[in-house]
């Protein structure tokens, strides 16, 4: 979205300073023409002359330079579209999950109808159980007498001696315990038990008490509900791999789009303005210091516009990328970014890693880094930025560190990112994560920003 405003900058004030350039000149030889009396008898001359550079430069205004600027514009609003495409299928696979919740909340009004509470066993304090009902018979396919200690029975299920020294001191507190037992029947195969095991005095005294387990088979039920799970889980995976994968056929056109830009831009604009630039410093220069000044002021003008056109042009497409790698890319922006802003920017490879990674990922590791290098000089306004590199076998690592004055994260993370620093961030985020990439922000108001990049190499 940046390279988006930057374009529009340049065209408007690109073709703006282009007509205000050819105007100073104009206006200068009027100037110059109207007021020296000693030239006064070349004037129908000059007048001549100034007619016939005032139709060229209109023919390559509006025959050239604005037809392009125009096709340009266009295809980079198309960009702006799938840009926002992009953004919208992140959203969605967010609301993906939300529904996913949703319909685990769903699950439990599942149309299975709870058999009715009924007692499964007795037993004493101890645990030992001393009568058990054909419905518990039923429930664990169990034959003949079921005389076991409850304590003993839930170790055997592999229940955790924490667990079961928890229940027997609640039980002998006359307090009641309540919840889901899974035990397996004589098949082998597991079951589970809604359970409420309540401690009953046994006299009216209440001297002596006795445990009552109260419950119902909800193994049906639970069963269900896994199986809904996993048949949504897999519903929603599969909507979210065909997000990724429509998202991962923008970021590619995209980034084809940006080359084919950088290209017009570069054998149009670029082209023409160097020629314009040849042609200014051709002039005789006038003996008026007025239009001197004018003249000096349009040059310098001048190379400030073809500045801007190769900055927004490296910055779209950079050659060395794709033909070279990350590294040699690396060592590019910071030569570019230190010759074409007031920042250093300077790139350190401290294990010399030499590897190309597949296209993609060399992609979008280049965009997050070309993100923090210019977030840090239009936002944190620092003069000095590093780009450090290390790896080992089975990762990479990279920082990008800056002096700038910093900010404070939580409040951005509050604000969301809507705004043009928070969205830059949430570009970066969405990338590391495409790539599989642990992304972090270490950052301070007044203390600089640190940028970390850590890539899976296996």
């Amino acid at each position: 979205m940046r390279s988006t405003k930057t374009l529009r900058q340049l065209g408007y004030s690109g073709l703006g300073s282009f007509i205000g350039v050819v105007t100073a000149i104009l206006l200068g030889q009027y100037y110059i023409l109207s007021f020296s009396q000693e030239k006064r008898g070349l004037i129908d001359q000059e007048v001549v002359f100034i007619v016939l550079i005032i139709l060229l430069i209109a023919f390559i205004f509006f025959v050239i330079l604005f037809p392009r600027y125009q096709k340009i514009y266009a295809s980079y609003s198309e960009l702006i579209k799938s840009e926002g495409d992009a953004k919208t299928m992140a959203s969605q696979v967010s609301k993906l999950y939300d529904e996913l919740g949703r319909s685990y909340q769903d699950l439990e009004a599942i149309n299975h109808i709870p058999e009715e509470l009924t007692i499964l066993f007795k037993a004493d304090l101890n645990g030992d159980i001393t009568q058990t009902t054909e419905r518990l018979k039923d429930v664990l396919l169990y034959e003949g007498t079921f005389h076991k200690n409850m304590y003993d029975w839930l170790a055997e299920e592999s229940y955790k001696d924490d667990f079961i020294e928890q229940l027997r001191s609640l039980v002998l507190t006359k307090k009641p315990w309540n919840g889901e037992l899974k035990v397996s029947n004589g098949e082998g195969d597991f079951v589970w038990l809604d359970l409420v095991i309540q401690p009953l005095p046994l006299n009216k005294e209440k001297t002596h008490y006795g445990l009552v387990a109260i419950g119902r088979d909800v193994t049906e039920i639970n069963e269900a509900r896994q199986r809904s799970r996993e048949i949504n889980h897999e519903l929603v995976d599969k909507r979210v791999k065909e997000q990724q994968y429509r998202s991962a056929l923008i970021l590619e056109g995209q980034e084809e789009e940006r080359k084919r830009i950088a290209q017009e831009i570069h054998d149009g604009i670029g082209q023409l303005l160097t020629g314009l630039k040849l042609n200014l410093e051709g002039i005789v220069p006038s003996s008026s210091p007025h239009m001197r000044q004018r003249m000096s002021d349009s040059k310098h003008l001048l190379k400030s516009i073809i500045k801007e056109v190769r900055r927004v042009s490296f910055n779209l497409a950079p050659s060395s990328l794709v033909d070279f790698g990350i590294v040699p890319a690396l060592k590019k922006i910071s030569q570019e970014t230190t010759s074409l802003t007031e920042t250093q920017v300077t790139f350190v490879n401290k294990t010399g890693f030499i590897n190309r990674l597949d296209r993609n990922t060399e992609t979008n590791l280049y965009r997050i880094i070309q993100e923090a290098v210019n977030n840090g000089i239009k936002y944190a306004k620092a003069n000095q930025i590093e780009i450090s590199l290390s790896h080992s076998i089975n990762q990479l690592h990279i920082e990008i560190k800056d002096n700038g004055k910093g900010f404070d994260m939580q409040k951005l993370e509050n604000i969301g990112h809507f705004g043009a620093s928070g969205h830059g961030i949430f570009n970066m985020k969405e990338r590391a994560a495409y790539i599989n990439a642990k992304f972090e922000i270490d950052t301070k108001i007044g203390k600089g920003t640190n940028v970390i990049i850590i890539l899976p190499l296996t």
